[in-house]
């Protein structure tokens, strides 16, 4: 039989003392049991690994071969626990989170704040990216947590848990908006055939889009699409055509009066922001401290 890691590491404590006794009180144990785990590794490897004499031990030609193997495979062991000590205490390790824009301004960031006061060690890895993608990451283990918006496909390797929901609002440059009363609202029939800004097809919002169009009898033709949601406002302040995304990624424009929220007659839909993580796979001591803080973030 293979001799177990311990007593190669009760090996490398007597070889480090050069003393039988003194390593007993390093390992907590007694001197007696030492000597007989060291004689019967002594036995499994066919080998004698001390000179034992009046004057204490010292490593046969053999032993210093083994000592010189078993020391870094120690040292590598302690590190590693150290390691993961720091981790699971949170003051080391990393997390990488796929986030889309809507779910990382709205829902991520405020978190990641707080986060990163506290455990300062813990490395964090954003990854701006559509939900489709972060879907992708996550299933094929490229990042640990996705922060995203539905709708979502359905799919039994992952656990969605639901955080925040930020109704849209319909934003138009005044070149474009009514100029009756701002307090009267638009039917979506007035405003269906105006030019809009609008997320690529594949995305999350415009499929969005087109349902709550659909549901009016209506098909919603945007003139002008996006990568990113961060390059609709410019374009809506470009005079390029009106938009529906969350209130809070327009404040500044629509403070400085650049853009005017046009208020219809039927609500507009929402982003709702979840969370994903792979079903049935542990997360990390950092990922779940993270996942714990928006999840109470969310019952606020």
């Amino acid at each position: 039989m293979a001799a177990s890691y311990e007593s190669y590491r009760i090996f490398y404590h007597v070889a480090t003392c050069e003393s039988f006794t003194m390593a007993a009180r390093i390992l907590h144990n007694s001197q007696p049991n030492i000597t007989r785990i060291i004689n019967r590794l002594e036995q499994e490897l066919a080998c004698q690994l001390f000179i034992r004499s009046n004057k204490g031990i010292t490593l046969t030609h053999e032993g210093e071969i083994l000592f010189a193997h078993v020391q870094e495979a120690v040292q590598h062991i302690a590190c590693a626990e150290t390691e993961l000590k720091n981790m699971a205490h949170l003051h080391d390790g990393q997390i990488t989170i796929a986030a889309s824009e809507v779910a990382l301004h709205g829902t991520l960031l405020p978190a990641l704040r707080d986060y990163r006061q506290e455990y300062p060690g813990v490395q964090i890895n954003v990854r701006s990216t559509t939900s489709e993608d972060a879907i992708f990451l996550i299933l094929h283990g490229l990042a640990d947590l996705a922060i995203v918006t539905k709708p979502l496909h359905e799919n039994a390797s992952l656990s969605v848990e639901t955080l925040a929901t930020f109704p849209d609002v319909l934003v138009a440059p005044a070149s474009i908006s009514p100029k009756a009363d701002p307090e009267v609202c638009c039917t979506l029939e007035q405003i269906a055939s105006w030019p809009f800004v609008a997320m690529h097809r594949k995305s999350v919002s415009y499929e969005m889009l087109c349902g709550y169009f659909a549901r009016h009898g209506l098909l919603f033709h945007p003139t002008t699409f996006v990568s990113a949601m961060s390059q609709i406002v410019p374009m809506v302040c470009s005079g390029l055509g009106a938009a529906f995304l969350p209130e809070f990624m327009a404040q500044e424009q629509l403070r400085a009066g650049e853009i005017v929220i046009i208020r219809l007659t039927d609500d507009p839909p929402a982003h709702t922001v979840c969370m994903i993580i792979r079903a049935n796979q542990p997360a990390s001591a950092a990922c779940r401290e993270l996942m714990n803080r928006l999840l109470e973030n969310t019952c606020r």
